[in-house]
Formats: C-alpha cells, structure tokens, sequence
C-alpha cells in the first residue's frame, strides 16, 4: 500500500467514526504519527501491514453538547455559581456534568456545587439520558420533584437534605435502584408501585403519611429500607421480614401497628424492641409493634 493512499484513508477514518471510536491499525512506522489523545486514529508501527484491528474503549467524555437549549434551561433552573458564564454548547465540561459519547448528559453530580435554583419541571425531557442524579446536601435547592417515572435510565438519584418539597411521583422508572429523599420536605403517600429493580430506599425524616404499601413486600432486591419519623400509620406489612434486609427502620411513626413474619434463617431481618423496627436485623426474631396509645 502506497503511503499516500495509506494517508488518505486514515483522514477518511477519522470524518467516519465518532470521536469516541477509536482505530488501533496496524501499519507501517511511516504512518504512525497519531495518538489516542487526537481523538482520530492511533496507528501501531509494530505489527505486520495490512492487519487492521478495531477497538473501543473508554475515551474522554463529548465536548459538545447533544442540547445546548436544554443546557441553557438547566442552568438557568439550578443556578450552580460554577456554571454561570460557561458556554452550553460546552455543557459536557460543566462541573458535575458527565455526557455519553454522543454529548448527551448521563450523570448530574452537584453535591457541594452551591447550587440554590430549582429542579426544571421539565427535567425528563431535558436529559433523556440521565442515568444518576446527585444533588445531596443542596439545602438551599427548593421546589417540587419532577416526573422522575419518565426518566426511563435513571438508575441512581440522591436528593438528602435538599428543600425539595410536594409528593413522590406516583412512577418511579423501572430502572430505579436507589432513591434517596430523606430529610427534604415531601408529603403526601408513598406510590402504590415501587420499581422491582428498587435496592435501597431512604425517605426519612418527611411528611409522608398514610399506609405502607402492600407492594414493599414483593421487592426482592431490596436491602435496605429507612422510612423513620414520618407520619405513616397502618399495619406494617408481615411480608418485610422475608425479604432478608439489611436495614430497616419505622420508628418515629406513632401510628404503626403489626408485626413482621418470621425471617428465613439466612435474612438480616429481625426487630427492635419496642413499637418500632430499627437497625441491623438478626435472623429468625419477629418483632411485634405495639398498638398506639390511646387518647383516653
């Protein structure tokens, strides 16, 4: 192969393949002047002519955003002081931004990033890809929680300690593994339906009320469950103490009665002492909860 078509078709290569697709071909050292950090074609002068291999892996994050009006909206929304003044067509640089090969946002990690807007409304439109959502900590964040049931890859959203205030969304996507919401200022009912893919649960120190739903009971791989100092009231159902969780919590809610089944001998699950079900759990200890108190 002539040296100048060999240099041809690597700059046809490199209009191709996405920035994130990188080629490892072996060729000739006359040919071997690009490096991975080109974000093109990396030429290997060490191997026999003519063997071409291709070869994706892990390369840096799009520069470009997929939607930089979405950007705008966002950073208008969240008000993070890092963010001011950053062009959003560069949005994947963004501090706590993480984007896909494709520049879409995947991952929002603004714990400690000061920001004091609101969550968007629209926020599941906007980032069709989020997979992960951390804002932790963000005390001064206020508003409502979004239509979260409509972001369909979110697998992970931390939002303790925010100022997030209104319901749960009545879905949760599929894809849910953990939700974190404790200590913020939600109210109303826990959802009917909770993802089955749902591993750790914390909503802690809310104003949630009414009853537990029946539907806790079939989560199979749930661990760790900490609904302490709400305002739930029912019977607790038996069912929990099958599931082998690692951590369960119910005290601070006055009004829950019942008692849980006996844990298989392999489960973390047992309870506390008293009304209500805290901490590590030791297996085959059912716990009863003693009826509220009566007013009279």
């Amino acid at each position: 192969m002539r040296p100048a078509f060999q240099q041809n078709f690597a700059k046809v290569l490199c209009f191709v393949l996405p920035a994130s697709l990188l080629l490892t071909w072996a060729a000739p050292s006359s040919l071997a002047t690009l490096s991975p950090a080109d974000g093109a074609v990396w030429l290997a002068p060490d191997e026999p002519e003519l063997r071409y291999v291709v070869r994706q892996y892990s390369a840096p994050a799009a520069a470009l955003c997929a939607d930089p009006e979405a950007a705008d909206l966002l950073r208008d929304s969240l008000q993070v002081p890092a963010w001011r003044g950053r062009p959003a067509a560069e949005c994947c640089r963004w501090r706590g931004v993480s984007c896909g090969w494709d520049g879409a946002v995947t991952k929002l990690a603004l714990s400690g990033s000061r920001a004091n807007g609101s969550l968007p409304t629209g926020l599941p439109s906007l980032l069709a890809s989020l997979r992960v959502l951390d804002l932790n900590g963000l005390s001064a964040l206020s508003g409502t929680l979004p239509p979260l049931g409509r972001c369909t890859r979110l697998t992970h959203a931390y939002l303790f300690g925010t100022a997030l205030s209104g319901t749960l969304p009545r879905s949760l996507p599929g894809s849910l593994q953990e939700l974190e919401c404790s200590r913020c200022r939600l109210s109303g009912t826990l959802p009917d339906t909770l993802p089955r893919a749902l591993q750790y649960l914390f909503l802690e120190s809310n104003r949630l009320s009414g009853t537990l739903p029946a539907s806790l009971s079939r989560l199979r791989s749930l661990t760790e469950l900490e609904l302490s100092d709400n305002r739930l009231e029912g019977s607790v159902p038996a069912a929990l103490g099958s599931l082998g969780l690692r951590h369960l919590d119910l005290t601070g809610n006055e009004r829950l009665t019942g008692s849980l089944a006996t844990a298989p001998p392999k489960s973390g699950c047992s309870g506390g002492s008293d009304r209500y079900l805290r901490g590590r759990m030791d297996a085959q200890l059912t716990s009863s909860l003693r009826p509220p108190k009566s007013d009279g």
